[in-house]
């Protein structure tokens, strides 16, 4: 099975949205250490998943396109 390599702007689509779901995780992180029973493990869980996401999406997009300005 053959599939069509990735275009630039499929790689700059899919690094967009790990990196919005990296940073929705982030912000439930975030609410979640502000509880006192927070468990450290839960915390350490969201920041890999977290780091990972960026990670994956550095990889698939590692230089952002040039935005169009005057």
């Amino acid at each position: 099975m053959t599939t069509d390599p990735l275009t630039p702007r499929d790689r700059a689509q899919i690094s967009e949205i790990l990196c919005r779901r990296a940073n929705e995780i982030a912000g439930f992180s975030d609410d979640y250490r502000r509880k006192p029973e927070h468990y450290g493990s839960v915390e350490l869980a969201l920041s890999r998943e977290i780091d990972r996401l960026r990670r994956l999406a550095e990889r698939v997009d590692p230089e952002p396109e040039e935005e169009d300005t005057p």
